[in-house]
């Protein structure tokens, strides 16, 4: 009879233990549930003030970014959100009005494909150069957190105009002289 009484408390306190670890189970796959809910990214907002020298003038120019939430939210495989950025660029030459123009992914939106129109976020802006009479920069629009990108050109006329092209120079890396 005692031996019995001992299985049965065996089995009742092996059941009770069984239960509680599903519980706990439980709660630990509401945990991952929530780990794994969509996350929305945000840049943080950035601005740039530099100047150049061009000829006989000033060129002060301010890049300016910041996530846009009236702009189309980009979704990847994973479910993540990425909120899509504007730029700002103003130029002003000889402390004058130059140059004032806002640029989204939609500015160059002829010259991108399906799929970074679609997947892509403005993530990239930059002075590239100042001479015979234009200031570049490069702008990039990619797939979020990753090296795949979409690289431009923006020039700045003398006159105030500008184009925007595809930059297709290559990448120039230093040449690996290392035996």
């Amino acid at each position: 009879m005692k031996i019995s009484r001992l299985l049965f408390s065996c089995l009742l306190v092996s059941a009770f233990c069984s239960c509680e670890n599903k519980a706990g189970s439980n709660s630990d796959n509401s945990l991952q549930t929530s780990e794994q809910q969509p996350v929305e990214h945000r840049m943080k907002d950035y601005d740039l003030t530099d100047s150049v020298t061009l000829g006989n003038h000033l060129f002060v120019y301010n890049i300016h970014r910041e996530a846009d939430d009236s702009l189309k939210v980009v979704v990847d495989e994973n479910g993540d959100k990425f909120v899509d950025n504007y730029y700002d660029l103003t130029i002003q030459k000889d402390g004058g009005n130059f140059f004032r123009r806002r640029f989204t992914k939609a500015s160059f939106g002829s010259q991108l494909d399906d799929n970074f129109r679609k997947n892509g976020i403005l993530d990239g802006f930059r002075f590239m150069s100042a001479k015979e009479g234009m200031l570049t920069f490069g702008v990039c629009v990619s797939f979020p957190e990753s090296d795949m990108s979409e690289p431009f050109v923006l020039t700045v006329g003398p006159d105030g105009s500008f184009t925007l092209e595809p930059d297709t120079a290559p990448d120039i890396e230093e040449e690996d002289t290392s035996v």
